[in-house]
């Protein structure tokens, strides 16, 4: 429709999501400064007009009133504008959430965040092949007019002030605060590794037919949605485990879905998938509130987002080096690999906790 290949579609949506690496931060920052409302505001307004710009852009370009060089350079800003703007809306959401809920429902009010992305994620798709039979444009235009109801809904809210800072949290990031962070990448870049090493590891068992393995992906896709609603409403919501906890349970249950995932019954590879979504939702909460615990809240959500952002990242650099050496039906066991690192460092974690909550209690 465009006649853009996909390689320039790929880098558009590369651009974007690089820039978070910049723009979670920043709003992070601004959350706790101007109130966690007007970085919301900013990013459902960033959110509306990047779509707005693309749909124009695209239409264009299908219609031919627009050359390939403007209608690629619209395509641009709109990526652009959404990057930097977008990137402030998990953090912020999050931040908002838990200064309404207060310190003793923590847990609760990020698994709120969460479970709104996840119904996103399975209700999105099916929006978008309703409005495509409608029209080859209308899942662009529905993107860019869905900010628009949020807006109104936004703007009708209170801006809370900020929570009261805590005696142990800092204002800067200091590097005993790093293994949090790490934790947020080596979880991004095994969940990318695993969604992106499902073709592969299904074409081997289904090499005579492409549209098996497309069927059973979306299937496995829907089942991993499916099963990170599961862990937040009955294991995240309902607070079951201190954070520590609740990180080392969802690293090993990470560990032992990936590890059924290498085996080749399809029926094992499905309760793999399910046991790793189930665990990488439980995953998120523990290390954040963690975090947390050191670092001011609107700061702590921005460079968590960083660091997952900068996980997809280290996973899509791994994909070629992977397959080049290993071949791409390798890309769960390199998943299985994160995990496993995922799963010492939550095991230290864990420990560091038992050591200084007696130590507390002293005091």
């Amino acid at each position: 429709m465009t006649q853009l290949s996909l390689s320039v579609w790929a880098g558009l949506l590369t651009l974007g999501s690089m820039l978070f690496l910049i723009g979670s931060p920043y709003w992070g920052r601004q959350s706790e400064i101007r109130g966690c409302k007007y970085v919301v505001l900013m990013a459902l307004a960033g959110y509306l007009f990047s779509f707005a710009l693309m749909a124009l852009a695209v239409w264009g370009l299908a219609a031919g009133w627009l050359s390939p060089l403007l209608g690629l350079g619209g395509l641009i800003v709109a990526r652009v504008i959404y990057g930097l703007t977008v990137s402030g809306m998990v953090p912020a959401s999050q931040t908002w959430a838990l200064q309404r809920a207060g310190h003793q429902q923590r847990m609760a009010a990020l698994a709120t965040i969460s479970s709104g992305l996840s119904c996103g994620r399975l209700l999105g798709p099916l929006c978008a092949a309703l409005a495509l039979s409608l029209d080859p444009m209308a899942p662009l235009w529905l993107m860019a007019l869905a900010p628009l109801v949020a807006l109104l809904v936004v703007c009708r809210q209170r801006n809370d002030p900020p929570l009261p800072p805590v005696a142990q949290q800092q204002n800067r990031l200091q590097w005993h605060m790093l293994p949090y962070l790490l934790c947020a990448l080596l979880l991004a870049a095994s969940v990318s590794l695993m969604q992106l090493g499902l073709a592969p590891h299904l074409g081997r068992l289904f090499a005579h037919s492409a549209t098996t393995v497309s069927h059973h992906v979306a299937i496995l896709l829907s089942v991993a949605a499916g099963c990170t609603l599961l862990a937040q409403f009955l294991v995240v919501r309902p607070q079951r485990f201190a954070p520590a906890s609740l990180l080392l349970w969802a690293a090993l249950l990470m560990i032992a879905g990936l590890a059924l995932m290498c085996a080749s019954p399809l029926a094992l590879f499905y309760l793999g998938c399910a046991l790793t979504s189930f665990g990488a939702a439980m995953a998120t909460p523990g290390y954040q509130l963690l975090l947390n615990d050191k670092l001011s809240t609107g700061k702590g959500s921005g460079v968590i987002a960083t660091s997952h952002t900068l996980g997809y990242g280290l996973s899509a650099l791994m994909v070629p080096v992977v397959a080049k050496f290993y071949g791409e039906s390798q890309l769960i066991a390199t998943a299985l690999v994160m995990a496993v690192l995922l799963g010492g460092l939550s095991g230290w974690l864990w420990q560091q906790q038992r050591i200084i909550a007696p130590s507390r209690e002293k005091y």
